[in-house]
Parts: C-alpha cells; sequence; structure tokens
C-alpha cells in the first residue's frame, strides 16, 4: 500500500508500538534539557516535594538566578508545575514540584542502571 502524496510513509508492522510524534518531542525536549547538569539536580531533588528557588540554589550551591533559569526551562515544557502564594514582603514565594512523580523515579531508575554498567 502506497501513503498519500504528502504523508510519511510508515514502516512494516514490527509488534512494536511507534511513539507518536508529540510524546518523541516532549521526550526529546526533556533530554535535552536535562543535559544541563544543574536542571538534572532541579529534577533529582523536586522528586516528592515541592520546594522554592532559595532553597535549591542553597542545597545546590548555585545562584538562585541560575537555578530560575532553569526551572523557566522546565516549566516551558511542561515538567514542573508552580504555586505562588502572592506577593509578600520582600517578594513573591513560589513553590515549585514536578507534574509527573513519576519522572523523578524514572530518572532514580536510570541512575541506578549507568551505576551498574561498567566504565
Amino acid at each position: 500500500m502506497r501513503a498519500a502524496r504528502g504523508e510519511p510513509r510508515r514502516p512494516p508492522d514490527s509488534g512494536v508500538r511507534m511513539m507518536d510524534d508529540a510524546v518523541a518531542r516532549r521526550t526529546s525536549l526533556f533530554c535535552r534539557i536535562l543535559g544541563n547538569p544543574l536542571a538534572y539536580r532541579i529534577v533529582r531533588m523536586l522528586d516528592g516535594q515541592r520546594r522554592r528557588p532559595v532553597e535549591l540554589a542553597r542545597a545546590l550551591g548555585a545562584s538562585a538566578t541560575a537555578v530560575v533559569n532553569q526551572l523557566k526551562h522546565l516549566k516551558l515544557a511542561g515538567i514542573v508545575r508552580t504555586h505562588s502564594t502572592g506577593v509578600r514582603r520582600g517578594g513573591r514565594k513560589v513553590e515549585y514540584w514536578l507534574e509527573a512523580p513519576s519522572l523523578g523515579r524514572c530518572i532514580g531508575e536510570l541512575e541506578r542502571a549507568f551505576r551498574r554498567m561498567p566504565r
């Protein structure tokens, strides 16, 4: 069977479920963001917890500006969610957490797999 003009040709069915393009793009974006060690460490720290940028910066030994910049990328990619308590003296109190807690578990599994692999 031939593909209609302008449509991509489908590979023969190999029994492997194909990932749709939107999921593939989103997953690829997530992996690219995690290529930044600071973003990776932020995601690991958000695993199961809500945290403020200042807390993350202190714990990671990074500047608050660098942490906020990475959180912005993570938020745009839909990886983290935020909640602001509104304006308070000295600025807003904003908390960040993972959109899908399973992301933290997946990264933990990936880390364990890399630890078991020979160098």
